[in-house]
């Protein structure tokens, strides 16, 4: 049976994936989009196997949620670095920054 915290927990879950999607669909282009993965793949993916934890105990079900966690976690920074990237690349034809690019980025070996 659910208890109170778990609904609570699935709660926060659910109101933290809604705010990332909205404040997705209030950003201007893409790339600031991307920040607002966060809020589900970290705070959400954390709060997940409380929710197991409280559920089932210390179980092969809290271990699961525990390790696909951890896995969002090391790899939401990489994806989102990736996809970052891509958008990059569909804009410009290219990743790296030149002189011609109408985006600010800091030069190499400039003087201070």
């Amino acid at each position: 049976m659910i208890s109170t915290i778990q609904y609570v927990l699935l709660g926060m879950i659910v109101l933290l994936c809604w705010l990332g999607c909205i404040g997705m669909l209030r950003m201007r282009n893409p790339t600031q989009a991307l920040n607002y993965l966060s809020f589900p793949a970290g705070i959400g993916a954390v709060l997940l196997p409380f929710a197991f934890l409280c559920l089932s105990g210390w179980s092969i079900a809290t271990l699961k949620a525990t390790m696909i966690a951890l896995l969002l976690l090391a790899s939401n920074s990489v994806v989102t670095h990736a996809t970052a990237r891509a958008i990059r690349v569909r804009t410009l034809g290219h990743w790296e920054p030149r002189d011609e690019d109408d985006l600010e980025y800091v030069k190499e070996n400039q003087p201070e």
